[in-house]
């Protein structure tokens, strides 16, 4: 019996052991596969900015920064860009904007300007874009399960409405919502690109005219129940630091330009940016990286501890960031 309760002890721990290592290796499997998404996405960028000399992007960053209304922009950055890369759509400054109606849906980021107009055939999404009168094939042929709509997304036009705020809901008919591109957890990756060269680093509206421009990605970083992990994003240190352009910055700036405490006169690692929240479903949560549940960490800019407010803090999290262009 002594003996059949070791083997059996024995074998509890071995157990316990592989679950461990087969954990570490599913978590493993799901960053090379959103790695490998990210990959992609970024190659059709630069296969479009070399034919088209600028990122995707249909609605320039500028409008997002005067979305109209209150809350987020209707439609995020990433989506802007797969409808530039994609097609199935068409411009408020578009000779035949005005001659389109059944299937195309109108959708309004900024009513003061042409540019921030867009109409939408969701049919026609994947068909390939249509520039300036000439229809090319698409940049980006999302893999299996990389492009769906995601779910509890922020939009707003007078109001903010939530996309599919059901996790069992089939989600795409939703009239207010477009296809995003999807990490391995089912989470949607953030796309913000460089607005322009010069000035500060980053700003979300208003003068100094910044370099990137952050409420394109507002869609996803206000949610409070967002993608397939239902993930409150309010613990982000996006949202809760008193300095968010900031600590932004801190996470796109190179780490070897610029004061580590000062995000805002570095350089950026590249013309734009491509972020997964990583397995914990939250972009750049305060429980993560130098924080812990007992022990948050708000912000990386102005924190207390001075070793925190620094650009190579950022890789402590569990977020995953891809930089393209130069």
């Amino acid at each position: 019996m002594t003996e059949l309760l070791v083997v059996i002890g024995i074998i509890a721990v071995l157990a316990g052991i592989l679950l461990v290592a087969m954990r570490g290796v599913r978590v493993r499997a799901k960053y090379t596969q959103t790695e490998s998404t990210m990959q992609s996405f970024m190659a059709a960028c630069d296969s479009f900015q070399m034919e088209h000399g600028r990122y995707p992007g249909v609605v320039p960053e500028s409008v997002f920064a005067n979305p109209g209304g209150t809350g987020p922009p209707p439609i995020s950055g990433t989506e802007n860009a797969l409808l530039d890369l994609m097609g199935g759509v068409i411009r408020g400054d578009d000779p035949q904007y005005g001659n389109l109606g059944g299937d195309w849906d109108e959708i309004v980021v900024n009513g003061a300007t042409l540019l921030g107009q867009i109409k939408v055939n969701r049919q026609l999404i994947g068909e390939g874009p249509v520039i300036n009168g000439q229809p090319y094939a698409p940049y980006f042929t999302p893999g299996d399960g990389e492009f769906r709509i995601a779910k509890g997304q922020m939009v707003a036009n007078t109001q903010d409405v939530e996309c599919c705020p059901s996790l069992d809901a089939d989600c795409n008919e939703s009239g207010q919502c477009l296809p995003d591109l999807l990490d391995a957890w089912g989470q949607p990756i953030i796309y913000v690109r460089r607005a322009r060269t010069t000035g500060p680093l980053v700003a979300g509206s208003g003068p100094g005219q910044p370099q990137f421009l952050t409420t394109s990605m507002t869609p996803y970083t206000t949610s409070t129940a967002l993608g397939e992990l239902g993930k409150d994003q309010s613990v982000s240190i996006f949202n809760t630091s008193a300095a968010a352009n900031a600590t932004f910055g801190q996470t796109i700036r190179h780490p070897a330009f610029g004061a580590p405490n000062d995000p805002l006169t570095g350089t950026a690692r590249g013309a734009y940016v491509l972020i997964s929240a990583g397995p914990d479903g939250i972009f750049f949560s305060k429980f993560d990286g130098p924080g812990t549940p007992t022990a948050p960490v708000e912000n990386i800019v102005t924190n207390s501890n001075s070793d925190l407010n620094t650009p190579r803090v950022v890789q402590e999290y569990d977020d995953i960031r891809r930089f393209g262009g130069g």
